[in-house]
């Protein structure tokens, strides 16, 4: 019997990543989905958008620009279809896929009707829809083409970069370590209460927090999956949700009181 090394096995993975990636690319846009290329990150309810863009610097307009996120037109659909398919059990779902859209910048014309004048965003185009970026207000746009759906969601800007397309060992890397994060700044706490106010308030904390903050746990790691999506034992299953999960663990990390409350 014939058995394939790991090795090659990750190899070969890999190189079909890397082969589709690019296929998919050539199609939409010419800009490589790199860190050199990145210009802005955008967070919507814990998922993952980065615009890249590839033109002269000090251009005005820029056409060979490239949106790559989880599937945007499945995150119209949930949004439409009872926020977040509160009656279709989110393990079921399928997981969220990388997609790769096209974009440019988009300009208000002046008075000769041809040169660009004020920058008002960026737009994109997906299969069955399309997308408006405003800067101005932090909202993404997502259309329907064939129907009149539609949906404005507002985005948090981040400028911490993470990889959706390549660079798995990154992300890999990084979602290892952020749920031992999470876990570690509440213990954390208790330890800084135990330094300022001794080990008695620490224990009393303890135990009188333990059921409630067991609670809230349950109930936000439910709620994690449903954002990002997750397997029956609540655990990512593609980069994208791997993504999703370290922006959800970051936020819950900065609001770790809310464990104790």
């Amino acid at each position: 019997m014939f058995v394939t090394s790991p090795n090659i096995k990750r190899s070969f993975t890999r190189m079909t990543v890397f082969a589709s990636l690019m296929i998919v690319a050539s199609f939409s846009s010419a800009v490589a989905p790199i860190e050199a290329n990145f210009i802005l990150g955008m967070d919507i309810q814990g998922q993952r958008l980065n615009l890249y863009r590839d033109c002269e610097e000090g251009s005005v307009t820029c056409d060979n620009m490239l949106l790559v996120a989880p599937d945007l037109g499945r995150l119209l659909q949930t949004k439409q279809v009872g926020k977040k398919l509160d009656n279709t059990p989110y393990l079921n779902n399928t997981p969220y896929s990388v997609k790769l859209y096209a974009a440019k910048t988009k300009h208000s014309v002046c008075k000769d009707g041809v040169t660009p004048c004020r920058f008002q965003g960026y737009v994109f185009e997906g299969k069955d829809f399309n997308g408006f970026i405003d800067p101005s207000n932090h909202e993404i746009y997502i259309g329907s083409n064939s129907t009149s759906d539609g949906h404005n969601f507002s985005y948090k800007e981040n400028t911490t970069y993470l990889p959706l397309a390549s660079q798995a060992g990154l992300i890999d890397g990084i979602y290892e370590t952020s749920d031992q994060e999470i876990n570690g700044s509440y213990h954390d706490i208790r330890q800084e209460v135990s330094r300022l106010y001794g080990e008695e308030m620490a224990a009393d904390l303890k135990q009188e927090q333990k059921q409630k903050q067991n609670q809230k746990q349950k109930q936000w790691i439910k709620q994690r999956s449903k954002d990002c999506g997750a397997n029956a034992s609540h655990q990512p299953r593609t980069q994208a949700e791997k993504v999703c999960f370290i922006q959800q663990n970051n936020t819950r990390e900065q609001a770790w009181f809310l464990w104790i409350d």
